[in-house]
C-alpha cells in the first residue's frame, strides 16, 4: 500500500470517526514546500489540514517512535487521547475499522 492510499481511507472514514476527532497530515518530505501540499490536499479532495513538518517536529518524532516513523511508506499514524497522551499505531496499512477501534480505544 502507499501513503496515498491510507489518506483515501481516512477520507472515507472520517465522517464516521465524530466530531471530536481533528485530523492533520504532517509531510516529512523537505523537498516539497507549503503550495504543492495545499495543491496535492486539494486536488485528492482532502479536506483536513495537511502541515509541513519542521525539522524540531522530525527530530521529536523520531526520539519518540523511532526513525521509520519518519518513512512514508511505513505509513506512520499516531493519535493524541484527550488527555493529550500520543498513542503510535502499528506501520502499515490501516482499515477503516482499525482506524475506528483505534479512536475508539483511546477516547475515554
Amino acid at each position: 500500500m502507499s501513503c496515498r492510499a491510507q489518506q483515501f481511507v481516512v477520507k472515507d472514514a472520517l465522517p464516521s470517526l465524530g466530531s471530536d476527532v481533528v485530523m492533520i497530515s504532517l509531510d516529512t518530505d523537505a523537498s516539497e514546500d507549503g503550495a504543492l501540499l495545499a495543491r496535492f490536499a486539494d486536488q485528492m479532495g482532502f479536506s483536513w489540514r495537511f502541515a509541513l513538518a519542521p525539522k524540531a517536529v522530525l527530530a521529536q518524532l523520531a526520539a519518540a517512535f523511532g526513525t521509520e516513523f519518519l518513512t512514508q511508506p511505513s505509513e506512520p499514524m499516531f493519535i493524541v487521547d484527550p488527555k493529550g497522551v500520543t498513542h503510535a499505531l502499528p506501520f502499515g496499512h490501516k482499515s477503516a475499522d482499525q482506524l475506528r477501534r483505534s479512536i475508539q480505544q483511546f477516547r475515554a
